[in-house]
């Protein structure tokens, strides 16, 4: 069984640009709505400005209203790329036109005090708290950090000039009068800039949630990526538990007591003369299936596909009760899909060869783990257990039987199952001649499967799998 691909990490850096943009395309958004309200202001204001006020303020939305043209066009034109350097410029002309506001008032009737006591601080510290929208540290900061110079230069210049501005400086704090103090102007600098600080926290905390959010977004997919795989050796149940513990993908393997199954298809070669490549390969996927979905009934794993048979294993990597019982009784159910496959492709009737099979069963000792490198590994089980049912399976034609089962498995299920003894013969790889056991498919009849397979079913709990289970005797329903 193949270990699921894993998918490539995640590019943070590469997520974070594609957030940066989306924040970028909705300050462009807020700054649109913001122009259009500035300038139905405006209209609503124009008989109580002087004339040369209108006209500042109405180049100044249109201005901001240009601006934001421009940043969807080249956004538009650019939809995939990071323009890394747009955010920064953003800030600097956002700024920039609020503080321009400063010289538009001072042809006003009130002068720049309508600059320092209007909503133009507000807005100031508006377009600040924006900056965290785009997602970016930096550039909350750079947005302080412009903002702070801006309104610094502003000040400077009304302390320096502002006796032809409409505005006194005063030495003391003074509110509700048409002056100034720059001590408390050095306050209200302090305070517009402190949303682009709050801005800063906002998007790093918001770095975080994206990044955990799309993490664990990725964490899903690669499970069910990891699900999806394993489901085509693992019964959905048994592959959920193997998901829960990664170790399942380590290097390395673990000695188990095992049931391992070997079937093979008999007379398959004069089927696919008779037939087209497609056709071929057609019936093999159908005749999968059917066997695929017998063995996950009984909860075994697909070890591999070997040609036109398969390798199944019971117990592993889960210790699965009556593993011996399950693994011929699937042996069974395989026999009895044969022969509705054959009637169902009316291969008996068209004096083709029916499909036939032999069915090998081993129980025992089985190293089962991930064998190969970290780049490609295989989740596996070997040892002389499984060489022993191999072999078993390929006696079956020589012998003349069905399902050859080894000793061992015999004993667990010999009171459940007719079998008869077969005559000693020699296996390669085992010294002297083992004892081996057929099961006798013709005692075997319709009601007697359905009560094993009842009998089996029923003990089969896929939440006990990952559990120490027990191995008592079976009781006939």
């Amino acid at each position: 069984m193949m270990a699921p691909a894993i998918s490539p990490e995640l590019d943070i850096d590469a997520l974070l640009r594609v957030q940066e943009m989306r924040g970028e395309r909705w300050v462009n958004i807020i700054r649109l709505i913001f122009a259009l309200a500035g300038l139905g202001m405006l209209g609503a204001a124009w008989d109580l400005n002087t004339s040369a006020a209108n006209l500042g303020f109405l180049a100044q939305g249109l201005v901001m209203l240009a601006y934001c043209g421009v940043v969807y066009l080249l956004m538009w034109l650019r939809k995939d790329a990071y323009i890394g350097w747009l955010k920064h410029l953003s800030i600097v002309v956002d700024l920039a036109v609020v503080h321009s506001s400063f010289f538009i008032t001072a042809s006003n009737h009130s002068g720049v005090i309508e600059y320092y006591q209007g909503f133009f601080p507000l807005t100031i510290a508006l377009w600040n708290l924006l900056a965290g929208l785009r997602f970016n540290v930096k550039a909350a900061l750079w947005s302080a950090a412009v903002s702070t110079a801006m309104s610094g230069a502003v000040l400077w210049y009304t302390v320096a000039y502002g006796d032809g501005m409409i505005a006194i400086v005063s030495d003391h704090s003074v509110f509700g009068e048409k002056a100034i103090n720059p001590g408390d102007e050095m306050m209200r600098i302090v305070f517009t800039t402190m949303p682009a600080f709050l801005g800063a926290v906002f998007a790093r905390v918001t770095q975080g949630l994206i990044i955990r959010a799309e993490e664990a977004s990725l964490h899903r997919a690669r499970l069910e990526q990891e699900k999806e795989r394993l489901s085509k050796y693992l019964s959905k149940d048994l592959a959920e538990l193997v998901l829960g513990d990664p170790s399942m993908f380590e290097l390395g393997g673990t000695r188990r007591h095992a049931t391992i199954l070997f079937s093979d298809i008999r007379n398959f070669t004069p089927l696919a003369e008779r037939q087209e490549p497609e056709q071929v390969v057609q019936v093999l996927n159908e005749y999968f299936t059917e066997m695929v979905t017998i063995v996950f009934r009984y909860g075994g794993t697909l070890d591999k596909f070997l040609g036109d048979g398969l390798m199944a294993v019971f117990s592993v990597p889960f210790d699965l009760p009556h593993h011996e019982l399950r693994a011929v009784v699937v042996a069974l159910e395989m026999i009895e899909a044969v022969r509705e496959f054959n009637l169902r492709h009316g291969l008996e009737s068209s004096g083709a060869p029916p499909l036939s099979i032999g069915v090998g069963i081993a129980t025992g000792a089985v190293v089962a783990g991930n064998i190969g490198s970290p780049e490609r590994m295989e989740y596996t089980s070997i040892g002389d257990t499984v060489n022993f049912a191999a072999r078993l399976e390929s006696l079956n034609k020589s012998l003349g039987t069905h399902i050859i089962i080894s000793e061992e498995t015999w004993r667990a299920i010999r009171d459940r199952v007719p079998t008869r003894p077969l005559p000693p013969i020699k296996v390669k790889g085992k010294t002297g001649e083992p004892r081996l056991f057929a099961v006798d498919i013709s005692e075997v009849d319709a009601e007697m499967l359905r009560a094993l397979r009842t009998d089996v079913l029923s003990e089969f709990a896929p939440a006990d799998l990952g559990r120490e289970l027990s191995t008592g005797p079976l009781q006939v329903h």
